[in-house]
């Protein structure tokens, strides 16, 4: 293929898939056919790696409302996430990533909660106080996961790849995680909060913002009440291990050749409901009753990824190459050249191009066949469409200009000029003219093979223009004449009256000649391989009984028997 680019010089990706140093050394047979057009794809080019860092904000999609900022200070106190991860295409579509990611996550309610089903600590602490407690939790998760990514919008049919790529993931999560809740005051040694002072003020017209800011100010950041967790569970090293399924959507745009930032939400189906130390929907110690949906964790992040390898071997990584840019581009740069390769030149205006043209100087208005050929039905040399006489018999040529050929005119009539004028003149014969005459001319001879009663396609030629002389003299009718060996061959009999009757059903059937216009006429002696046409005012049968019914279908035995038999 001619199309070459210069690198990447629009971010979308148009890679010259001819070019052998992007192809790995196993895939060099592949491409190898490809550039001496033995094969129609090329090989896949190598690619670079993605690694890259994010963070973001995680949170617990559970019963404990989430907060940006718990309680107490430094960074612990506030809703965070980061990670880092290794991504690699698997094809134009498809590709692998795997990630490892720190997850702290902050709950902090501001209702007053009368649910101590939740922990023991919670019952010996507030199952007396007035308003019970205010729940709050700080869940730390370390995060590996692994996960196919699927681009939505790389292979564009109809556009070129655009700067950015949207993209949905599935895969697996492992969640090491441990909740804990902040239920005692530290500095006053490890006495109940008294959540009342607070909570008191839930009626009173508090807003959300104004009840956790003076929970902020009454609480500690210790956080030291481990939550209550499903033992019968895997633990690693004091974290509790969940397999899980994550799924999410994204959305990464390139800045440039080599790196790129996207935007994802990421969802983790922990299939446990321990997550934010929250578990029980009932605040009746005699019937504890579990909340009715899981805890999943979710995580909106922004991401900044760079590729990785050498980029004189090893092309973006594929989800951001449209594979049919390539073909596209090159298509549409070798069209001229394409068009150059075949001159669209037709001098004879014959309607075949010259390349194909088998006679380049075709006569202006002569019909011609697929090769440019004009038609010649008699094969005098003279082109049907200037041929004034298309069945011209071989004895009479060589012809003339006009294909008329040098036999003399019969006896029968003075002249071909005469008889003309004469149909000429009787054109209208209820208006003077003469409609007692025929001048329909000499008809030609039908020849058949021996044995054999089945017209050629020269004989249907030929029958095709008698038809038309038929049609342009009404006054005529045509003795369809046969002949045979009468006194001894009862085979020849036969097979005269089939000739005779396959050239007078071919009239009928497939010229539209009227069946009383047709004489049907055998029993002569004579040439039985010859069939003769004749002009006559005479009128007489059309058809008659076969001389030797029990011949019929017989006179040709190694042949299979036609429908045209079907005539009486």
């Amino acid at each position: 293929m001619a199309f070459v680019t210069s690198g990447f010089a629009q971010l979308g990706g148009t890679h010259n898939y001819s070019d052998t140093s992007y192809i790995a050394p196993r895939d060099m047979s592949q491409q190898g056919d490809f550039l001496k057009n033995q094969g129609s794809f090329p090989a896949k080019p190598r690619d670079q790696y993605q690694v890259g860092f994010f963070f973001g904000y995680p949170y617990v999609d559970g019963d404990c409302p989430t907060a940006l900022r718990g309680v107490g200070k430094g960074i612990g106190s506030y809703t965070h996430g980061f990670g880092v991860h290794v991504r690699k295409a698997m094809g134009y579509v498809m590709s692998v990533r795997t990630s490892f990611a720190y997850y702290n996550m902050i709950g902090l309610d501001y209702q007053p909660n009368a649910n101590l089903n939740n922990s023991p600590t919670i019952v010996n602490l507030y199952s007396t106080a007035p308003k019970g407690y205010v729940h709050n939790f700080r869940s730390r998760a370390f995060v590996p996961s692994i996960e196919a990514l699927i681009s939505l919008n790389n292979i564009m049919f109809h556009t070129k790849q655009q700067r950015w790529n949207l993209y949905g993931l599935l895969g697996y999560t492992a969640l090491f995680y441990k909740t804990t809740m902040n239920l005692t005051n530290n500095k006053d040694g490890y006495s109940p909060y008294k959540f009342e002072d607070v909570s008191a003020n839930y009626g009173r017209g508090w807003t959300r913002q104004q009840l956790r800011a003076g929970l902020r100010t009454m609480l500690d950041d210790s956080y030291e009440t481990p939550g209550e967790v499903n033992d019968r569970r895997a633990k690693v090293f004091g974290y509790n291990l969940r397999h899980c399924f994550s799924s999410g959507l994204g959305l990464e745009y390139r800045m440039g050749k080599s790196w790129s930032l996207n935007f994802e939400y990421k969802r983790i189906q922990t299939r446990d409901d321990y997550v934010d130390g929250w578990f029980r929907q009932s605040g009746d110690l005699r019937y504890p009753v579990f909340t009715a949906e899981w805890d999943n964790i979710a995580f909106c992040q922004i991401g900044a990824n760079f590729n990785v390898g050498n980029s004189k071997k090893k092309v973006p990584p594929l989800w951001w190459l449209n594979p049919l840019e390539f073909a596209y581009a090159d298509l549409a740069k070798d069209r001229k050249s394409i068009a150059g390769m075949f001159k669209v030149k037709d001098d004879d205006k014959d309607g075949v191009l010259n390349e194909l043209d088998l006679e380049p100087n075709t006569p202006e208005g002569c019909p011609v066949d697929t090769h440019g050929v004009t038609a010649d039905t008699d094969g005098d040399g003279v082109p049907d469409c200037k041929d004034k006489e298309k069945l011209t018999l071989q004895k009479c040529f060589p012809v003339d200009a006009d294909g008329v050929g040098n036999c003399p005119e019969p006896n029968c009539c003075d002249s071909l000029a005469k008889q003309i004028a004469a149909i000429k003149k009787c054109a209208k014969c209820g208006e003077g003219g003469d409609s007692s005459a025929c001048f329909i001319g000499d008809l030609p001879a039908i020849q058949f093979k021996a044995n054999n009663f089945q017209l050629t396609k020269d004989a249907e030629a030929i029958l095709s223009v008698v038809a038309e002389k038929i049609k342009s003299n009404p006054n005529c009718r045509v003795k369809v004449i046969g002949y045979g060996y009468w006194e001894s061959d009862k085979r020849s009999q036969q097979l005269s009256w089939e000739r005779i009757n396959a050239v007078i059903k071919y009239l009928i059937e497939q010229q539209g000649i009227a069946e009383d216009r047709l004489i049907f006429e055998y029993g002569r002696n004579g040439d039985p391989l010859s069939v003769d046409l004749n002009g006559t005012l005479d009128s007489g049968p059309n058809t008659v009984p076969a001389p030797h019914p029990e011949l019929r279908g017989k006179a040709q035995p190694k042949k299979k028997r036609s429908s045209m038999f079907g005539r009486n």
